[in-house]
């Protein structure tokens, strides 16, 4: 069995032409990504942030975005990857205080 998510990935600075190069060059990513790098649809990717970070020390003043939606509810994430490093954002569930004006 195992996890699937749904991945989407854009070069946000650097050459956006290394998104279709990655997905060209790596098997894994040709599974979960088209060349622009939009979803091919929920797949398991376990080794994305390593093949990506290492992809990116041939580029590095590329920086490109990786989001993820997992399976599970709330599981939404953006992976900032450059020149073999990674910072990873996850997604935060806030909800309005409550407001007795706003009852109807």
């Amino acid at each position: 069995m195992g996890y699937v998510t749904s991945y989407n990935l854009e070069v946000k600075t650097g050459n956006s032409d290394l998104t279709g190069q990655f997905v060209g060059e790596n098997e894994n990513a040709a599974y979960a990504l088209d060349t622009y790098g939009d979803t091919q649809g929920r797949c398991k990717w376990y080794e994305h942030e390593e093949e990506l970070k290492a992809f990116s020390l041939k580029h590095p003043e590329a920086l490109f975005e990786l989001n993820g939606k997992g399976e599970e509810s709330g599981d939404i994430w953006i992976k900032y990857i450059q020149n073999g490093k990674c910072q990873t954002c996850k997604a935060k569930i806030a909800f309005d205080e409550f407001d007795h004006t706003k009852l109807k």
